[in-house]
């Protein structure tokens, strides 16, 4: 499988960045005339939780029947000590696990048919976690 459609980050900001294209956020950024917020902060307030959370609820229809999202669900929510499969899928959009999370579901997009425990990015994705 190639991983063409893979993202990498380094840095938070850049990590908020993809996030934000691949929730297609709508963000508008404001004057702020506040010179006691950095940068850091200044670019972790460009959230759109609409967005995110019309983009979650997209892929949790489309996966919450499929054995192999549930197990990655139930495994990334037990990071959080528990076992709700929405909280799973949250989770998989936390720093460390969100380009696993990204490959693993364009592969699914791809080649719904071909999702299987055999999937490379599932693989990956389920051992990360």
């Amino acid at each position: 499988m190639s991983k063409t459609n893979s993202i990498t980050y380094t840095t938070n900001k850049e990590y908020r960045k993809a996030v934000r294209e691949f929730c297609k956020m709508n963000c508008v950024e404001t004057e702020n005339t506040d010179d006691t917020i950095d940068e850091e902060t200044k670019d972790e307030l460009l959230y759109d939780s609409l967005g995110s959370q019309m983009t979650m609820n997209q892929i949790y229809e489309k996966t919450k029947d499929h054995p192999l999202w549930q197990k990655i669900y139930e495994k990334s929510a037990a990071k959080f000590f528990s076992t709700d499969r929405e909280i799973g899928l949250s989770i998989l959009f936390c720093y460390d696990f969100f380009p696993g999370f990204y490959d693993c579901w364009h592969s699914f997009l791809e080649s719904p048919e071909k999702f299987d425990e055999t999937n490379e990015w599932y693989e990956i994705l389920y051992n990360t976690l």
